[in-house]
């Protein structure tokens, strides 16, 4: 899910929670019947209650789905979950940080499209339970999380994309063009790309959808219409924001944001 800024929603019974801190995302709760997609960062997912599937390249035909607890999606890679009753999890990581090579280095089995059975798998299955089950709060789950993160600060990153990252968050509706963004960083737009995708591990059309998709949501969260918080974080349309969100995520934003309600931060 897209950075919601440092939000928390809490769910009414049998409903999701959606949490977030920084650049990361979380969820825990039912799981949807999602279609292929990719994702704008890496995500790990973690199956609570039973063991879910896995087509890391369903455009395959019989493509074949691999079980497990734990699956790590690298960002951008087209990837189907095949997701039955029970609750699921989702750690949307900092795509500026060392989460992803982090994790990966805890996978039992690692491949170029997905990575399978993480070492910390159980104490995740665990910390996930009590989240969901109102056992501990976000404060004491997200101290947790971030312990098996066990991942250093965002550093190592072009002084420039720095700024340039500080200022979508800051106006996630803006659409300057590629090129005046380039002059004003004195960069060529193929060398804006290269950097950034360098350093950020995706391209940057792509980032900057991801944080007005999280922009977007928090308004929706905050009581406004779909089509309001579409063309106030700089979509065409509301159909242009369900079509990327569902593209992004495998779902649309009216199933998640019922999924979920909203509540103040702790």
């Amino acid at each position: 899910m897209p950075d919601m800024g440092n939000s928390r929603f809490q769910k009414p019974a049998a409903s999701g929670l959606l949490f977030s801190w920084g650049a990361r995302a979380f969820y825990v709760g039912p799981s949807f019947r999602l279609s292929p997609h990719r994702n704008a960062v890496a995500v790990l997912a973690i199956g609570v209650d039973r063991p879910f599937g896995v087509a890391s390249n369903p455009k395959m035909q019989n493509s074949a789905y691999r079980s497990c607890r734990t699956a790590l999606i690298p960002p951008n890679m087209l990837h189907h979950f095949h997701i039955g009753r029970g609750r699921i999890a989702f750690l949307y990581v900092d795509a500026r940080s060392r989460d992803l090579e982090h994790l990966q280095a805890l996978a039992a089995e690692r491949t170029p499209r997905a990575s399978f059975d993480l070492s910390v798998e159980n104490e995740l299955i665990e910390l996930s339970t009590r989240l969901s089950d109102g056992v501990i709060d976000w404060r004491k789950a997200r101290v947790e999380l971030v312990e098996h993160l066990n991942a250093p600060a965002p550093g190592g990153i072009d002084c420039r994309i720095a700024r340039l990252i500080e200022q979508l968050h800051a106006e996630p509706a803006a659409r300057t063009s590629l090129a005046s963004i380039a002059k004003e960083l004195e960069l060529s737009e193929s060398r804006l790309m290269h950097i950034f995708k360098r350093d950020v591990g995706i391209p940057f059309r792509r980032y900057r959808m991801w944080v007005s998709m999280g922009a977007a949501i928090r308004m929706m969260h905050a009581g406004a219409r779909l089509t309001d918080a579409a063309l106030a974080t700089g979509f065409s349309s509301s159909a242009h924001f369900s079509a990327s969100f569902r593209e992004m995520f495998g779902i649309e934003p009216s199933r998640l944001s019922q999924a979920i309600a909203s509540a103040p931060p702790p």
